[in-house]
C-alpha cells in the first residue's frame, strides 16, 4: 500500500481531520464560532494537548492552510467536526470533508458541499453510507483497495485510517506537510459544539 502523507501528520491511534476548500482561515473560523476567541494561542499538538485537555469534553482544533484547503485538525479526536450541522456549515458555498479515527473506535468519513451531506460513510457499517451523492467517497476508498474482494486480498499492513486518509488526498487533492502538521499552530476551543 502507498504511505499517506496525511497519515504523518496525526497519531496512529486516534485522530481527527476536517478541510475546508477556498475561504480564508478567518471565514472558516467565523463559521465555527470561534472568531471571539482570537489572538488564537499557537500550539504544536503536546502543547494543545497541555492547554485544551485529553478528552471529548474538552474538544479544540489546531489551524493551518496548505493549497487551497483550510485543515483544522482535533487536538484530541472529538469527532465533533463530523455532526452534519457543522460540516454543513463549514461547506456553505464550497465543499469540506472531515475523517475521523479512534483506535477502540472506527473509522469515518463525512464529505459536504454547499451545505448539504453527500456522504457520512462509517467503515463499520460499509453498507450503510448515507448521503446525497455518495460516489465520490466510495469511488476514492475502491481505488486504494479498501473493500477488498475477500479476506485474502488484505495487506498485513490494511488499515481503515490510513486507506481512508490516502482516499481523501487522491480524491480532494489533500497536502499537508508533517512538519507544518506538527508545528505551532492557532488552536481553537469548540467546547460550545454540543458532542
Amino acid at each position: 500500500m502507498t504511505e499517506s502523507v496525511l497519515a504523518g501528520c496525526v497519531p496512529w491511534d486516534h485522530f481527527g481531520i476536517t478541510c475546508v476548500r477556498g475561504p480564508s482561515l478567518d471565514e472558516v473560523l467565523s463559521r465555527l464560532g470561534v472568531a471571539d476567541q482570537a489572538p488564537y494561542p499557537l500550539c504544536t499538538p503536546e502543547e494543545a494537548l497541555q492547554c485544551f485537555g485529553w478528552d471529548e469534553q474538552t474538544p479544540a482544533v489546531r489551524v493551518c492552510r496548505s493549497g487551497d484547503w483550510i485543515f483544522l485538525l482535533d487536538v484530541d479526536a472529538h469527532g465533533r467536526l463530523l455532526q452534519p450541522s457543522v460540516l454543513s456549515g463549514l461547506s456553505m458555498g464550497t465543499e469540506a470533508v472531515s475523517v475521523w479515527y479512534q483506535m477502540a473506535g472506527t473509522t469515518r468519513i463525512v464529505h459536504a458541499r454547499d451545505g448539504e451531506i453527500m456522504a457520512d460513510f462509517d467503515a463499520w457499517a460499509v453498507h450503510m453510507t448515507t448521503g446525497a451523492d455518495t460516489s465520490r467517497i466510495r469511488s476514492a476508498l475502491a481505488d486504494v483497495g479498501f473493500f477488498p474482494e475477500d479476506e485474502d486480498d488484505f495487506d498485513d499492513d490494511w488499515s481503515p485510517s490510513a486507506m481512508a486518509l490516502l482516499a481523501l488526498e487522491r480524491a480532494f487533492g489533500l497536502t499537508l506537510s508533517p512538519g507544518v502538521a506538527k508545528g505551532a499552530l492557532p488552536t481553537v476551543s469548540l467546547q460550545h459544539l454540543r458532542g
